[in-house]
């Protein structure tokens, strides 16, 4: 089992909440019509990013290796968060004969966190 968990403060993402070009360098455009089916788009977009990093960790990368954030997508199916990965994460995955990712987000109005287990 591999595991990875990030924490962020949701402040961070202020100055690029409402900033549609910078929001697409980090997330698809599926996560991003997510974000705006909410009041508090600034604790899903957090949420979203501290998953991704989490994905990342705990494919044992972070953001390198040629791994892109935009590689790891978190997705909602009745607002149960859902990974699914593209381009060299994916392949990664593939490559380490990985079995099945899981994520579980969290944010109240300050912090945001996520946790992803990884079956081998």
């Amino acid at each position: 089992m591999k595991v990875g968990i990030d924490i962020i403060e949701i402040d961070r993402f202020n100055k690029i909440a409402n900033d549609f070009n910078k929001l697409k360098h980090i997330f698809t455009e599926n996560e991003i019509n997510y974000f705006f089916n909410y009041n508090n788009a600034l604790q899903h977009i957090a949420g979203n990013f501290s998953a991704k990093e989490a994905v990342s960790k705990a494919l044992k990368t972070g953001f390198s290796y040629g791994i892109s954030v935009l590689d790891i997508e978190i997705l909602h199916d009745n607002k149960v968060p859902k990974v699914n990965l593209k381009g060299r994460a994916k392949d990664l995955f593939e490559k380490k004969g990985y079995k099945n990712i899981d994520i579980s987000i969290s944010h109240n109005n300050a912090m945001a966190t996520a946790i992803c287990i990884i079956e081998e």
